[in-house]
């Protein structure tokens, strides 16, 4: 965090104290009380499950200097108490303030899938030369995107921020929050339609991220994804890079292969990559961050180099081997368009029984039977010898892959607690398991029960 007193920040939010605000340097922000550092300033945000207010006698006693509140919590002291009439609202109001005030470049990332692998591999490859950082696990709402923002420090030189969305508009208000001078849509999916309003407006709601982005600065386009519709959009741009497997891509992913130990492909037909994890789709993570780092001015086998010892944040096609079962796990999140990649991964395996878990996958409105039933013929037709269902989607995944082909081995659980209880013992050596399914499913609490039945990852 750039150097503030508590004061000035006062000033920035138009807070209202019955004391004096001391002029305390602020050393930090935070809005959870369990991780609070002595000179942070708290802000008591009221959620689904705990309001901070409740919290902001025990951040004082943990050496809090300030807390923003939008009532009196009962029995604080007025010193350091800073009153505004929203507290969240008064984070992206400092954020804001910081961010014009802050010199680092900020990159911001969004897209229906990639988004936390694509910010990961840009920060990993330009913290190589330059100081800087990225958002933290998956910083990328309202509240996460001004506590990254207020990360950054006056001597970084980059800031990789990560946007998300589930409803119509909320890209667009974190781009203004975050005004990047680089902006990325990583992919253009299936995912949040039922919210967004089909894939259209998925599109609109990811390529609305361009509109914020500085006058000088630069767009970075999925072109496979656009259509002709984010096309023109896109080309409205003034500083524009697409990449893809098109050959009218800037960066231009070809020769594209890899198995459960990496993926291979080039760049523009010359620079050779090698990913040391799974997952083919990652060669389009990875053309959007060399675009990215290219803009820094880092050198093609630079950037190569770089990659070669990147690894995917966890949950993301994590690779475990257990014993005599090896484990992928993807559980962070699925949508369609995800779910299809995962089954290519798996379906590309060519040794043991290969076991898909699908959890369901969440948001996708009335079309969701539909594209549980079209999951379900992707397994079938991949070749997948087993396949397991949890949620209340199972079924109808079953019911897809019954259409394609009979005799498939299959199973549904009505949720993951009942998964975790039977599930485990089912699996045989020589097992390659992979499960997916959308966050809230919580098939992390599956995989960790694979793992204890199983033994420790080798």
């Amino acid at each position: 965090m750039i150097a503030m007193t508590l004061d000035e920040i006062a000033q920035v939010l138009g807070s209202r104290s019955s004391a004096p605000v001391p002029p305390i340097r602020v050393t930090g922000v935070s809005t959870d009380s369990r991780t609070i550092q002595a000179g942070d300033l708290f802000f008591a945000i009221a959620g689904d499950r705990f309001d901070g207010h409740k919290f902001v006698g025990d951040v004082v006693r943990k050496g809090a200097v300030g807390c923003v509140v939008s009532h009196e919590p009962e029995g604080a002291e007025p010193s350091g108490l800073l009153r505004v009439p929203g507290t969240v609202e008064a984070l992206g109001r400092l954020a804001a303030f910081h961010r014009r005030h802050a010199k680092a470049q900020v990159v911001a990332v969004t897209g229906s899938n990639g988004k936390t692998t694509t910010k990961c591999m840009i920060e990993h490859v330009l913290g190589s030369r330059f100081r800087g950082r990225g958002s933290i696990k998956s910083f990328n709402n309202h509240i996460g995107l001004p506590l990254t923002l207020l990360s950054a420090e006056q001597g970084d030189e980059f800031l990789v921020v990560e946007i998300g969305s589930n409803a119509p508009g909320e890209v667009a208000a974190l781009g203004r929050l975050a005004c990047p001078d680089i902006g990325v849509v990583t992919s253009i999916g299936y995912a949040h339609v039922g919210r967004l309003g089909g894939l259209a407006g998925v599109r609109a709601e990811k390529l609305s991220l361009f509109e914020t982005v500085r006058d000088s600065g630069l767009c970075v386009a999925p072109l496979d994804d656009l259509g002709p519709s984010g096309l023109a959009r896109a080309q409205d741009t003034r500083n524009r890079i697409t990449f893809g497997l098109s050959e009218e891509a800037d960066v231009r992913v070809t020769e594209v292969s890899g198995d459960l130990d990496g993926v291979r492909f080039k760049l523009n037909g010359r620079h050779e990559v090698r990913l040391p994890f799974p997952g083919v789709h990652n060669a389009m993570n990875v053309a959007a961050a060399f675009a990215v780092c290219r803009r820094f001015r880092m050198e093609p086998e630079e950037i190569v180099a770089c990659l070669a010892t990147f690894r995917a944040p966890d949950m993301r096609l994590t690779l475990r081997r257990l014993g005599g079962i090896t484990l992928i796990d993807d559980s962070y999140n699925a949508n369609p368009t995800s779910m299809a990649a995962a089954v290519h991964t798996l379906g590309g395996v060519h040794a043991g029984r290969r076991v898909f878990v699908a959890g369901d996958m969440l948001e996708l409105g009335d079309e969701s039977p539909q594209w549980h039933r079209t999951l379900g013929r992707q397994l079938s037709e991949s070749g997948i010898e087993f396949i397991v269902g949890v949620g209340p989607q199972a079924e109808q995944v079953i019911r897809g892959a019954s259409e394609k082909g009979a005799g498939i081995e299959s199973v549904c659980y009505p949720d993951t607690d009942r998964a975790r209880e039977d599930l485990p013992r089912r699996l045989q050596p020589g097992d390659t398991v992979l499960v997916k399914g959308s966050r809230a499913v919580g098939l992390d609490r599956l995989v960790r029960a694979i793992c204890e039945v199983h033994g420790p990852a080798q």
